[in-house]
């Protein structure tokens, strides 16, 4: 602390950060970047050090005398570095506070289309099943809803089953936690075209190309993340990244913490999906949920029929029934 006159206010008035950056900035006699950034960094080992100490010896009377002089110090060096970028305490303690209401607050549920035409709105309740048919060594996926199958076919485009073509989960939980997704919106044909930019930008081809960027990103981090089964594991660091690729467009005002659910939901269902090779997926938009329903009737139906639809045989096994029936002797 050899760079810098240790002088405290002396009046008891509290004082704004603005008003302490100028006071540090008076009494910074190095006024030096580096020097700024190490005291820092020795102060913080300073606050260790007093932590240590309270753990070891039990009774520590002047504890919090002591680390509120350390705290004093590193907020010092922390305005003054502040100051040798040209940066504001104040906007920086505000922006801080912003970002952490994003990471902790619930939000509110979004809809980003209410004031459009009915035909250009996301259904507030609805349903989406997944069907799942072998092509030869692949497996296709493809969704329907409301009857009608609706966009192509997918597949992994991977060398190995990864699941990945059931990853418009990812996009439905979404349109069910965030109101948001231009990729299902232009599947069920729901673009806002009465109003020309907002059907460019964030309903066109870019905002598509965002959001499979979001989920290609996270489905690889799920890889190493024990593909999200846990809330805490859809981390702060993971959720910065997605809302810096979404900054651009409106789903900007959902927070952090949405994201986070929307994230955790997604895999959920996507798990269900793969695990039970489809299945139907409900959403509602009021209640921001989504749930999972598996096909057992039809799998009970497809196993007695040995495998196939029902009402339907084999050719196999229709010939064999039509040699062995009474007419045939």
């Amino acid at each position: 602390m050899a760079t810098r006159t240790k002088r405290r206010p002396t009046s008891k008035t509290a004082i704004t950060l603005r008003q302490y950056q100028r006071q540090v900035e008076a009494t910074d006699e190095s006024k030096h970047t580096l020097v700024s950034l190490l005291g820092l960094v020795g102060e913080l080992g300073d606050i260790q050090t007093v932590v240590k100490r309270r753990l070891e010896q039990g009774g520590y009377p002047y504890f919090r005398t002591d680390m509120a002089e350390e705290l004093g110090d590193t907020l010092w060096y922390l305005a003054s570095l502040a100051s040798r970028f040209k940066l504001s305490l104040n906007e920086i303690a505000t922006r801080n506070i912003e970002k952490a209401k994003q990471f902790h607050s619930p939000g509110i549920t979004s809809s980003f289309d209410r004031t459009y035409p009915k035909d250009e709105r996301l259904p507030r309740q609805f349903d989406v099943v997944f069907e799942e048919k072998p092509i030869g060594r692949r497996v296709q996926v493809k969704i329907m809803q409301n009857g009608v199958f609706v966009g192509d076919a997918l597949t992994d485009n991977a060398h190995v089953d990864d699941g990945y073509r059931y990853h418009d989960a990812f996009h439905l939980a979404y349109v069910a936690i965030l109101g948001w997704s231009p990729v299902i919106r232009d599947l069920l044909r729901r673009k806002r075209k009465s109003n020309r930019k907002v059907d460019e930008v964030e309903d066109g081809a870019r905002a598509k190309i965002v959001e499979e960027a979001i989920s290609i990103f996270l489905f690889n981090q799920s890889r190493t993340r024990n593909e999200f089964k846990e809330l805490k594991s859809i981390d702060i660091s993971l959720l910065k990244v997605v809302k810096r690729l979404a900054s651009s467009l409106e789903v900007k005002d959902c927070t952090a913490k949405q994201w986070q659910m929307a994230i955790f939901k997604g895999y959920e269902i996507f798990r269900k999906l793969r695990d039970n090779r489809g299945g139907t997926i409900s959403l509602d938009l009021d209640q921001a949920t989504i749930t999972y329903r598996p096909h057992h009737s039809r799998s009970t139906q497809r196993v007695k029929n040995g495998g196939n639809p029902p009402g339907k045989l084999s050719k196999r096994m229709a010939r064999r029934r039509e040699v062995n029936s009474p007419k045939s002797s």
